[in-house]
Formats: structure tokens, sequence, C-alpha cells
């Protein structure tokens, strides 16, 4: 059985179309585990909808404390001998499920992962779906890359080759993953960070020696929502992907000083720690002259990451052009910078108007 972890908060809008998919699933060995964290939306009670119509679902309703400590319930609640995680507002491709369950058992790995294709929905246009129809997830316009069936390129990596291959070349995302329950054992996600858990979970399975298999078939639908965390202002959440990549780059500098990882994974983590601080340096841009003076210590942050790993050869070494003039530009100017960022952003957005 595969156990469907699904934290809910706020979802009212797309849990259905989320369910749907779910409960269409040509894989019908299922149980799906809805945490209602703390919704204020009506949500709780869609989840008791499903619960009460479908044997399969169970709902927990908790107080809300994130999504970490909605997974971590899921994970203490699942019966499954596999598991996955899917965000309330994505889908699944209907053969997704079968997909992985059919990798992992093929090549008796730990941990199976697929790609993902992204849609937009305008939820005005977002029609009510009747039960016969959740074999489909509606409001994708239509879209269901999945390949599953063809029996696409299969790729086996132990634990520190998707370290290097996977999560520091942005495979950093828990959901479109199926894991043996057996294997994620007592591991949790850290419920202290809003933003980087996902990579921080991943890497301890890595360095526990866990195998990973991947194809490029893409079977889960990310939903990009236009008012997500990620495309808002800055919040002092943010600073969670510096914190988690610092506390990444701490573990691989452990491995990489015993002689276990290959040479040059630190640098790449440096890299990647570097890139997070310039994303939250280009959200602090973006405040008013006295918010960002009232965000100076993570101004502060940013920049000591940005001085410390920026100059290094092999760190610079690891960023894309684009990546090297913007740090250049900040470590010897942060201002100046701030200044350019906040002109160039508001020249893209009134371009884009006209």
């Amino acid at each position: 059985m595969v156990s469907i972890i699904v934290p809910v908060y706020n979802a009212a809008l797309y849990l259905e179309r989320c369910m749907a998919s779910l409960l269409g699933q040509t894989y019908g060995n299922t149980e799906i585990l809805l945490i209602d964290d703390g919704s204020t939306d009506g949500s709780g009670g869609i989840c008791d909808d499903f619960a009460g119509r479908y044997g399969k679902v169970r709902v927990f309703h908790t107080s809300n404390a994130g999504v970490s400590s909605a997974r971590n319930l899921g994970l203490e609640e699942c019966g499954g001998t596999y598991l996955t995680f899917v965000d309330a507002d994505d889908v699944l491709a209907e053969d997704m499920l079968e997909h992985l369950v059919r990798m992992i058992e093929e090549e008796n790995g730990d941990v199976a992962g697929c790609g993902y294709f992204e849609f937009r929905v305008e939820e005005r246009n977002k029609e009510k779906t009747a039960d016969k129809e959740y074999a489909q997830p509606p409001g994708t316009g239509g879209l269901r890359p999945g390949t599953g069936g063809l029996r696409p390129e299969v790729e086996v990596l132990c634990g520190m080759e998707f370290a290097e291959h996977g999560i520091l070349r942005s495979d950093t995302r828990c959901w479109s993953k199926l894991y043996r329950r057996e294997s994620v054992g007592s591991l949790r996600f850290d419920a202290g960070l809003t933003i980087g858990e996902d990579m921080l979970f991943l890497l301890d399975l890595a360095m526990q020696g866990k195998q990973f298999i991947r194809s490029g078939y893409q079977g889960y639908g990310y939903y990009v929502n236009e008012n997500g965390a990620m495309l808002r202002g800055f919040k002092d959440s943010y600073m969670d992907q510096i914190t988690c990549w610092q506390r990444a780059l701490e573990k691989i500098e452990g491995l990489e000083s015993l002689g276990k990882v290959k040479a040059g994974l630190t640098e790449r983590a440096e890299a990647i720690l570097v890139i997070s601080a310039m994303l939250v340096v280009g959200k602090l841009a973006l405040l008013s002259g006295k918010e960002r003076k009232g965000k100076a210590q993570f101004g502060e942050q940013c920049y000591a990451v940005v001085k410390k790993y920026g100059g290094k050869r092999g760190v610079f070494r690891e960023l894309d052009r684009g990546y090297r003039i913007k740090v250049r530009v900040y470590e010897r100017a942060p201002e100046v910078y701030m200044v350019l960022y906040r002109l160039r952003t508001g020249w893209k957005e009134r371009r884009s108007k006209l």
C-alpha cells in the first residue's frame, strides 16, 4: 500500500482538484492522509467530506504548525509499505504512483523519483468536479505529460551520487518521489524551517546511504500559484533558505574531511549558499527604506555569507555569468547593488505592462 500524505492549509480552492487525481490513480492500493493544519477557509470541512465518502481517506485536524509538522504527523500515522508527499494545490498524473512503485520494486531502491510539469489555472474558470470525473485531474487544461507506460530510462544512484547529481543540481523537492517507509524510519522534517526542509530531509537520506532511482517521466503536476509564498515580498522566514544550506554545507564538509564524498562538492554547496543569500538580498532590496532599515540584521547576514564565500575561486567557478556579476557588485558596494536591483525590477514590471 502507498500512503499519500497531503498537508492542507487554506487550500479550499484547490483541494477537490488534488483529490480527483489521488482518487483516480491506476495504482489503487492507497490510503490518503489529509493533515488539516489549522485551515480557516473551510478546507477542514472539505477534508471531512472526502473522508465521509471514501474509506481510504483519513483526516487529522491540528493547530497551524507548518508544513513540516503536518508531514511529520503523516509519517507517524501512515501505514503503507511506501509513502509519498503531495501538496494540496498540486495534482498527479493518473499513473504516477504505478510508475514509481514499479521503479522502486524492480530496482530494489529506497527512493524513486520522477520529473514534474507546471500548470496554471484561472480559478474563475474552475468548474465543480463530479464524483465520476475523479479519474481525471480537472483544471490542468488537459496538460498530462505522464509517460509512465513508455518505460522511460531509469537512473540508479547511491546516496552521495544523488547528493552530487540531484540535491546539488536543484533536485531538492520531497514531492514527486516515493519512499519505502522502512527506509525513512525515524527520520523527520525539521519543523523549525519553512524553506529548505525538503532538501535537508533528502540529504539526510542520502548520507544514510539510501539508494535513489529516478526517471524523466513527468508524473507530478506542480501548480504555479502567482500568489504563492515564494513569489511574495520579503518575509523573515526567507532566511531559512540560508540556514538550511549552511547546515547542508556543514554536513558535506564533514563527509569531505573524512574522504567520503567527491572533492569539489563543498564548493558547489558554498555556491548554492551564495545564490540563496543573493535571492534574499533581492527581496530585501524591494522593501521601502524604513522597512529595509528594520531588517538590517538580515542584510548583514547575507553580506557576511557573500563576503565569506563569494570570492573563493572554486565557488566563483560554480556560478553562472549573471551571478558572478551580481556577487562582485554586491560584495564591493551592497547599497549600490540594491538600488540597481530596485531600478531594474521596476523597469521590468513597467515593461511587462506595455
